[in-house]
């Protein structure tokens, strides 16, 4: 009976969401159950709340502030023309359709995405990819899989709640879920050179551009830790295949407006790099803040600012719609605290027959998909697929990465992200329902693709 209270929050917020409820909506409902269920069959002594909360609570805060920094800093850039400017300089300089693919799937959006979160890679990439002269279709689902990079997007929100509710290490399940995502990595790699049929000369450079983002953010994992890993991952693509695009132009389209489009995203690299180094060596509360993730998209909305008039109205309507997005997210976060630290998802997960890790993956990819977020997805399943690892007695983190890579893959297939993406594509005309369903289709099959993956790896191999 306590293993199907526990369930209770989860599906009051998974039914909302299917009955089409906002997503702060179904989180509040679903934070109101867990508590509830905490008085009724699940009593916690309060110190242990307050113990687990000192540590908890200031990821709420810091994960609210990045999705707000994030989003201003998004609204920021367009209204400063930056992303066209970048659009441009993509376009003028592509040597064909494949590479100039391969450049924005594998390099532009996951950049993006790793810097400001909220599928606004999507939002940069699907015009792009129209310019180059793909279909409508062609467009919204390659601007979608380009989402490829979601464990670190926004700086990694979502990878940091997984971590803190599994115990776990955030740069050691950064690491690990960098090794996994060379699965989603293969799995995107071969429906764009499916899309794109291109020549032998071109394949490879899609296949390069993908096993070079891959090998990026697996060597800033390694080296600097999993919040800037994204953003470096996807740089070295931007880097390597522009280059080479400039090689072949034999000019680098380099403007002032353009250098000024992307210097917010310069000063946020390199001074998270850099604050980062300087935390590892000089330890302290200080260089705690410094290092932090809100810092340095604060100061790369400051950049941003300066060349837009109306900053101030910018901001302020970026920030009420960060509202429902903030408070949604921080009850997500907080249900999965509640149920987490009371022990509602270890009795759940109790009731998984031992041994049958391979649905973990599934789990949060269905997670991803009725939130549209792996923060979402890894709030409310992180626990469980802890509990079901213990059972099965395998180790937590090769689960709850392989979750968490599952479930970011699969946020491309949220019907309100896919949505968008066909609208991207065509904004001349309302989306046709015809086209955002085969895009959703397609979609789904891709998320559900790897889940599957995933779930049969962790079976045979963990």
């Amino acid at each position: 009976m306590a293993a199907v209270l526990a369930l209770t929050p989860i599906l009051v917020a998974i039914v909302l969401l299917l009955l089409k409820q906002s997503s702060w909506i179904a989180a509040l409902a679903g934070a109101v159950a867990a508590a509830v269920i905490v008085v009724l069959a699940f009593p916690t002594p309060a110190s242990v709340l307050v113990d687990s909360g000192v540590e908890y609570f200031p990821l709420i805060l810091e994960v609210a502030l990045i999705l707000l920094f994030g989003m201003v800093l998004a609204r920021l850039l367009e209204a400063a023309g930056s992303m066209s400017q970048i659009s441009a300089w993509v376009e003028s300089l592509s040597p064909n359709r494949p590479l100039g693919v391969a450049l924005v799937v594998f390099g532009i959006v996951p950049f993006a995405e790793s810097v400001t979160g909220f599928g606004i890679g999507v939002t940069i990439g699907v015009p792009i990819l129209r310019h180059l002269g793909c279909t409508l279709r062609q467009s919204a689902l390659l601007g979608l899989l380009g989402l490829i990079a979601v464990p670190w997007g926004a700086l990694g929100p979502g990878t940091t709640v997984a971590a803190a509710l599994a115990g776990l290490d955030v740069d050691e399940l950064g690491l690990s879920t960098a090794w996994l995502n060379a699965i989603p990595v293969v799995i995107v790699t071969i429906f764009v050179i499916a899309i794109m049929r291109p020549g032998p000369t071109s394949a490879l450079g899609i296949l390069g551009s993908a096993g070079l983002m891959w090998l990026g953010i697996l060597g800033a994992s390694l080296t600097v830790g999993m919040a800037p890993a994204g953003v470096i991952g996807s740089l070295v693509v931007i880097v390597v295949v522009g280059t080479g695009f400039v090689i072949g132009k034999r000019r680098t389209g380099f403007t002032r407006r353009l250098g000024s489009a992307v210097l917010p995203y310069g000063v946020l690299t390199v001074g998270l790099l850099l604050a980062r180094a300087l935390h590892s060596a000089l330890p302290s509360a200080a260089t705690e803040i410094i290092a932090s993730p809100p810092f340095w998209l604060a100061a790369a909305c400051l950049i941003a600012a300066v060349t837009v008039d109306d900053r101030r109205r910018v901001s302020a309507s970026a920030a009420g719609s960060w509202i429902p997005i903030g408070v949604g997210t921080s009850a997500f976060m907080l249900m999965g605290w509640i149920m987490t630290t009371t022990g509602m998802s270890e009795a759940i997960g109790a009731m998984l027959p031992a041994g049958l890790v391979l649905l973990t993956p599934w789990l949060n990819a269905v997670g991803a998909v009725l939130t549209g977020s792996n923060t979402g997805a890894n709030s409310m399943f992180t626990g469980t697929l802890t509990a079901v690892a213990a059972s099965s007695h395998v180790a937590a983190l090769p689960v709850v990465a392989a979750g968490n890579a599952a479930g970011s893959l699969a946020a491309l297939a949220a019907p309100p992200r896919v949505a968008m993406a066909v609208q991207m594509a065509d904004a001349s005309a309302p989306a046709s329902k015809t086209d955002i369903a085969r895009v959703q289709g397609q979609a789904l099959a891709v998320s559900g693709i790897n889940a599957l993956i995933m779930g049969l790896w962790i079976q045979f191999f963990v």
